[in-house]
């Protein structure tokens, strides 16, 4: 048996690289980017006016600057989509809306409000500084610029800049695929209505939520009973059909424990098996070639701690977002020691106590076969071997969401 510790640096030690896919840019947003991705155009793509106004030239309305009216004469409209086409030669002026190109020639825009047009005629009695109410083109970068760095998780205004690029296709790191496999002949769908020996498979929805809760994709989801030969077989068929293979139950060392030989048949080798922790102590994890194998136990709270500590920062790793387990801060609000010989993955409640202050509660059922140990839960402490906690210490709480 070996320490929580050791089983995570195994794992991490033994982690797949994370692959590649490139998606439809209306299918990015919340996915991670793969690469550095950098502007194909410069922004704006052209130069144009920053309001409504006139379209002038420096030189004809610089006496407006020093108190000086002057008159201009009106050729026509520069509006957005519809440039004017023509050039702003000497005393001439254009009218432009927002957006709108540039024409030829003019250099400086000056504001409606700060104008009077009367016919062809255009009277200017005040202008600020050369260049003025104008965006360029490239001002705001110019192509090959990074406009995203990769890792970063994209979000609609990531997705408009891309768009505005006319970038149809995004890298991205491709979730994991997963298939799940419950196992217990004891089993029946959660719909269905059980024998008086049998009990619903609550498992297999469980993971299966899990899963894509943790930026993974379900590849498949499967029930065997407690058969050898049917074990290897759905073993065999998931091992092709995703990169992560993930048993709920028949990882202990009853007769009808078949997952860890039926893995071995398939190819994979034996990464470690049975961790010093409470729950999830049968834990079983083995690999072949760049496929992970996890072998849950059968026990809902067993297979969702497991899940959440050792699964779920491997599918969040190759789905782009790292390794690091989130943890929040929070106060003990009474003693909690662990006088047993494995370290507990000890379920608590947090809550808002006073001065904003995060209160850790834990909870008095902590049965691996108590559902509401979990349910009644939202997250959970690491106590090691013989610690012991006091009210009012500060705790790292892994949260369930």
């Amino acid at each position: 048996m070996i320490t929580i510790s050791e089983a995570k640096k195994i794992l991490d030690d033994s982690l797949p690289e994370p692959v590649r896919e490139d998606i439809s840019l209306s299918e990015a947003a919340g996915r991670v980017l793969y690469t550095d991705l950098h502007a194909l155009e410069p922004s704006p793509r052209y130069t144009n006016s920053a309001m409504d106004g006139f379209a002038v030239r420096w030189a004809d309305i610089e006496p407006a600057s020093r108190g000086i009216a002057c008159q201009l004469a009106l050729l026509g409209e520069s509006q957005a989509g519809i440039p004017f086409d023509g050039t702003v030669g000497t005393g001439q002026a254009v009218r432009i809306s927002t957006g709108a190109k540039l024409p030829d020639g003019a250099d400086a825009v000056v504001p409606i409000e700060e104008c009077t047009a009367s016919g062809n005629e255009l009277n200017i009695e005040i202008a600020h500084k050369p260049k003025q109410n104008i965006r360029f083109e490239g001002e705001e970068f110019t192509p090959d610029t990074r406009l995203i760095h990769k890792n970063v998780v994209l979000n609609p205004v990531h997705i408009a800049l891309l768009a505005s690029q006319g970038i149809r296709t995004v890298p991205v790191y491709r979730p994991a695929r997963v298939a799940i496999i419950v196992t217990g002949t004891e089993l029946v769908p959660y719909d269905a209505q059980p024998k008086p020996w049998q009990i619903r498979d609550s498992n297999g929805i469980m993971l299966t939520e899990a899963v894509l809760a943790g930026n993974g994709a379900i590849a498949t989801l499967q029930r065997v009973g407690d058969d050898y030969e049917d074990t290897v077989r759905a073993a065999q068929t998931a091992a092709e059909q995703a990169d992560i293979v993930i048993f709920s139950g028949g990882v202990s060392v009853g007769p009808h424990d078949l997952v860890k030989k039926a893995a071995a048949e398939c190819g994979f080798e034996r990464l470690f098996w049975r961790v010093r922790q409470r729950p999830g102590k049968p834990l079983f994890v083995a690999q072949k070639d760049s496929k992970l194998l996890f072998g849950l136990p059968g026990n809902p709270v067993s297979a969702y701690m497991c899940f959440l500590f050792y699964v779920t920062p491997v599918l969040r790793y190759l789905a782009g977002h790292g390794k690091d387990i989130r943890k929040v801060s929070g106060v003990m609000n009474t003693e909690l020691v662990n006088k047993l010989t494995r370290a507990q993955m000890y379920r608590v409640m947090m809550r808002d106590g006073e001065n904003g202050i995060r209160e850790v509660i834990p909870i008095a059922r902590q049965g691996s076969h108590m559902l509401t140990s979990v349910s009644d839960a939202n997250g959970f402490i690491l106590l090691e071997v013989g610690q012991a906690l006091k009210k009012g210490d500060k705790v790292e709480v892994i949260p369930f969401s």
